[in-house]
This record gives C-alpha cells, structure tokens and sequence, in this order.
C-alpha cells in the first residue's frame, strides 16, 4: 500500500518552492494556458493534469502537490494536530549568542531555541515582523531569515531555506 500516493491542493510555499526549480510547463487555474505541443488552448481538466482537448498533451495542474499516503493508524487526529503545528524540533539553546545584521549592521541576539525552521531569542528594537534579516552562526555563515513574530519579549525567526543542524551533541546509546 505504500506505493499509492495522494494528491491535494499545495500551500503557497510549494509554489515558490516550485520557481526556484527553473522552468517547468505547467496548467495554471484562471490563466490562458497554451498547449506546448500544438499551442491551441482547450483542455480536459483533471484532479492532477490538464489534457490538452486537441492533441493529448498532458501537464500537470501547478497548484498540486504530492503527498504519500499513510495508513489511518499512523495519520494524526485533529485534536493531536491543533497542540503542536511545528514542522521541526526545537533544539534548547539558552545561553548561545549569535549575531543578526539587520540592514547589514551587526547586533548581538540572545537564542532561546533553535530548529532547522528558525530560532527563537530575545527581541531587538528595530524587528517587526515581515522584516528581512540575516543570521551570523558561529564560523561567518551567514543565513537569511524573516520576522515572524515579536511579542512579550521574545521574537521568532524563520530561515528562507531550512539548515541542517548538527546532533553530534545528543547522548548516543
């Protein structure tokens, strides 16, 4: 059973994940869509493809996405799902500093947590949400972020691009 797939409407991340791939031939909802193999411009829309009406030629729908089905046992309920929406594991980092540059001045930044989304640490002045920022990791590299939130305090920043962090520090069996 694991080779059935389910396919559903994408979030809008998996479209911009999708431009930085290059160019893809594909129908897009509301659009003018021209057939790549005979450029006419009828089309049987399906769940996943559009087909052109004319030749055949199928492309798929851009606003979809692939997902693997799971076995109902393993698929979370609503109740589970609504206590933590977090795609990745948070990591304590209480004590670390690291440095932002908020239009490329250097500041100091308090973490609180870290994760391969983002980091959460005490609020600067000039952070309001929505602003671009980059991250200084310890050696000079650089990662850019944006403000997701600032409030009581604290602020949450996520990475344009998830990182790969390092678990070389967690106890081994």
């Amino acid at each position: 059973m694991s080779g059935v797939l389910l396919f559903e409407r994408a979030a809008p991340s998996f479209a911009a994940s999708l431009a930085k791939r290059g160019h893809h031939i594909v129908y897009r909802a509301n659009e003018s869509n021209h057939c790549p193999g005979c450029g006419r411009s009828h089309w049987y829309i399906g769940r996943i493809s559009a087909e052109c009406g004319f030749c055949g030629t199928a492309v798929p729908l851009a606003e979809t996405s692939v997902v693997e089905a799971a076995p109902p046992a393993r698929r979370k309920s609503n109740a589970n799902a609504s206590a933590d929406q977090r795609r990745f594991p948070r990591m304590p980092a209480k004590g670390r500093e690291l440095q932002l540059l908020v239009d490329g001045s250097p500041t100091n930044f308090a973490l609180h947590n870290i994760s391969e989304g983002g980091v959460m640490g005490d609020t600067l002045p000039d952070l309001v949400p929505g602003a671009k920022v980059q991250v200084r990791f310890e050696g000079g590299i650089l990662v850019p972020a944006v403000v997701k939130w600032a409030e009581n305090g604290l602020v949450g920043l996520a990475f344009i691009d998830p990182i790969i962090l390092d678990h070389s520090d967690e106890t081994r069996n």
